[in-house]
């Protein structure tokens, strides 16, 4: 059977602890969005939030009964998602919510639960596991020699500081658990390339580069930030 409601100070302090703990890592998304982020667990810590909380806890304690499935566990965590979603639309706190305030609920939502998950989610079993560290070593074996040149990084784009920040934004993935930060922190390294690639085109009166600059780039960096990883 699954554990009792929590009570409305319980569900706070739960919220509270974990919220703490996110705060401690250095975050991908600007400031304006980690205040949304929190604006959305605020409103779960009221007490009208209560029966979306214990939807929540029920979902995780149900999920953590059966035994890990990656193919029936993504098909129930998006179900709950679509479910979540109707109930928070429809929901008294977000009555008067703007179409951006209800997409950061959904953010939050998932962050939170593929927080709670990330250990049955990521790597849990033996093979993912063992696919993992095969893929890392071959990198690791690209990394000894692979150079700009191999890919045909042109020698006007090569720039070592801004490599260096693409780099180590994409490193941040690791400190990471939820899908949509991971996949800002991807972003937030593509950005960097596209900078560079667009100030270069500006300075050196270059036509405006294209994926057949950006993907080598890509690469390169995909190569060091992982070996280094």
């Amino acid at each position: 059977s699954l554990s009792p409601a929590p009570t409305d100070r319980q569900n706070s302090k739960s919220l509270s602890l974990w919220a703490g703990g996110q705060a401690a890592m250095e975050s991908p998304t600007s400031a304006a969005s980690r205040v949304d982020f929190y604006g959305f667990l605020d409103r779960m810590r009221r007490p009208e939030a209560a029966d979306l909380f214990r939807s929540i806890k029920s979902f995780l304690a149900s999920l953590s009964l059966d035994e890990p499935s990656a193919e029936a566990d993504g098909a129930r965590v998006q179900a709950f998602f679509a479910e979540m979603e109707a109930a928070i639309r429809g929901h008294p706190l977000w009555a008067d919510a703007t179409h951006q305030e209800i997409d950061h609920a959904l953010e939050g939502l998932e962050k939170y639960i593929m927080t709670k998950l990330f250990d049955r989610t990521f790597a849990a079993s033996p093979e993912d596991a063992a696919a993992d560290a095969e893929v890392s070593d071959k990198i690791g074996l690209l990394q000894r020699f692979v150079r700009p040149h191999h890919l045909d990084i042109p020698k006007v784009l090569n720039n070592e500081a801004s490599w260096l920040i693409a780099v180590k934004e994409l490193q941040k993935i690791n400190s990471f658990k939820s899908p949509w930060e991971k996949l800002l922190c991807m972003m937030s390294c593509c950005q960097v390339i596209n900078n560079l690639l667009l100030n270069v085109s500006m300075t050196n009166d270059r036509t405006p580069s294209g994926a057949d600059e950006f993907l080598p780039i890509l690469i390169y960096i995909t190569i060091k930030a992982s070996f280094l990883l």
